[in-house]
């Protein structure tokens, strides 16, 4: 027999912890225990303003109230999710906090007896995030209006190639990121594009570009007019990355990571010497792991 609402127990985040991706990535892993074990979800951190232009993340999302935060399941009445923001700082007795930093830890080792709030952000579900990976998508979907002119484009390059290739450039924190580990040139990137072009030679190829740097995206525009660029939000170019046939984006990132698992489309994550002969090195994302640094 299914608990009622106020029966079951409840998981809890309130500590903020990166921005879209990391957030996503999190929250992913908690909703697969959630699912799995029958439990709700509070997550504080979606509501934060972390853009720009002053968007919040809750926003981006189809199902949740703005301006309040994300709740699984969505409570019937606004009223419910409105009391509880108020009491969001309130330390909670019987709540188990979990703070951790170790990527190995597995949120299946959790006794679902409990109540339990992470902080952190190296949590994960392991297998639960592909068996359960409908449900979440469904669950953390974005807004309709979001992806309308998003999916217009989308529909128009279909309709034009045979094959889309997604390219996500991330450049602005990756130069610095771990002394530059992780970070890949533009130039790279395009000699990628050419040998999958190569590839894909009686297909036609149609490429899409997304990067977190205006000037990457008018420079790549200028030699390549004929790429794609959808110049959304950071949510709306996650969708559209999504969209793809195959994507290709940056090792240590969540952002394309999770647009692989949305569209469930293969990824292939490369370094600044990555070169690649065959499409067999484009994998389905099977896990939402934290990122792990690997040795120097």
């Amino acid at each position: 027999m299914e608990k009622t609402y106020f029966l079951k127990k409840k998981i809890i985040i309130r500590q903020e912890y990166g921005q879209l991706g990391n957030i996503l990535f999190r929250l992913s892993n908690a909703l697969a225990y959630a699912v799995e074990y029958d439990y709700k979800i509070e997550d504080y951190t979606l509501a934060f303003c972390n853009y720009h232009d002053g968007s919040s993340n809750i926003r981006f999302f189809e199902n949740y109230f703005p301006f309040h935060f994300f709740e699984y399941p969505r409570p019937k009445s606004r009223l419910i999710n409105r009391i509880k923001w108020k009491f969001r700082d309130k330390t909670y007795r019987k709540v188990k906090i979990l703070e951790n930093f170790d990527p190995s830890f597995d949120l299946n080792d959790l006794p679902p007896k409990s109540n339990y709030e992470l902080k952190g952000f190296h949590f994960t579900a392991k297998n639960l995030v592909r068996k359960h990976r409908e449900k979440i998508c469904q669950i953390l979907g974005f807004r309709s209006s979001l992806k309308a002119p998003i999916s217009s484009l989308i529909n128009k390059a279909k309709s034009k190639y045979d094959v889309l290739l997604g390219v996500h450039i991330r450049e602005n924190d990756f130069k610095d990121f771990y002394n530059g580990k992780y970070f890949v040139p533009v130039k790279h990137y395009l000699k990628l594009i050419d040998q999958f072009k190569k590839l894909k030679s009686e297909e036609s190829l149609g490429v899409l570009i997304c990067s977190d740097s205006t000037k990457i995206l008018r420079e790549v525009k200028e030699q390549h007019p004929d790429f794609i660029f959808p110049n959304g939000s950071v949510a709306q170019d996650m969708y559209a990355l999504s969209q793809c046939n195959y994507l290709i984006g940056p090792q240590a990132t969540t952002f394309s990571t999770w647009s692989t698992y949305l569209g469930n489309i293969p990824l292939l994550q490369v370094t600044k010497d990555s070169k690649f002969e065959s499409l067999n090195l484009f994998k389905v994302v099977s896990r939402l792991e934290p990122f792990n640094p690997s040795p120097s």
